[in-house]
């Protein structure tokens, strides 16, 4: 059986590792820059690539949740990715660091860490998927692959207000639903 870019999605959802190996293949640079980016601070070779292997094995394993076409895979595997990136964040933030240990350092967090630290990966994913479709682009292109909102107003032929307003009312939404535990 032979997996191009057309039947991927489809055998990926069967569990086919021919599929997982095409993905691989066609995916890895994307994803690793994702996962560098976010963890390039560690200086540790190591967790960037079993954040990878992380990512791919979420993709394989959650396939039959995914809805939508290559390009959305492709945001979909660099979100997969970023959360991924956040979750060892987490678990290396948990490690008291000297400053924190002498009591001289207290980082302010903005409301997108702290709402990121409360939530598990699973739950934002299952939040973000009750998004509008074009809400999920945006809240993609923002927080999982740092575009600035000029960037992403011109890549979607939207203004800059109008992507400052879809994050504003998105960011609102999210916050709802974790509050209201709409999960499902």
């Amino acid at each position: 059986m032979i997996i191009t870019s057309e039947n991927f999605i489809k055998h990926l959802k069967k569990g086919r590792e021919e599929a997982l190996d095409f993905i691989l293949e066609n995916y890895a640079g994307l994803v690793k820059a994702v996962i560098h980016n976010s963890l390039k601070n560690y200086n540790d070779p190591q967790i960037i690539e079993e954040c990878i292997s992380d990512t791919f094995m979420g993709a394989y394993e959650n396939a039959k949740q995914f809805k939508g076409n290559e390009e959305d895979f492709r945001k979909w595997i660099c979100t997969i990715a970023k959360f991924k990136a956040i979750d060892i964040q987490r678990k290396l933030h948990k490690v008291p660091q000297p400053s924190e240990l002498d009591g001289t350092s207290n980082p302010v967090k903005s409301a997108e860490e702290e709402f990121l630290i409360k939530t598990s990966t699973k739950e934002l994913l299952i939040m973000m998927s009750k998004l509008d479709q074009l809400d999920r682009y945006i809240f993609t292109m923002k927080y999982f692959l740092n575009m600035k909102n000029d960037e992403i107003a011109l890549h979607l032929g939207m203004t800059k207000a109008a992507i400052d307003n879809r994050l504003y009312r998105g960011k609102k939404r999210l916050h709802q639903m974790y509050l209201g535990g709409i999960l499902t």
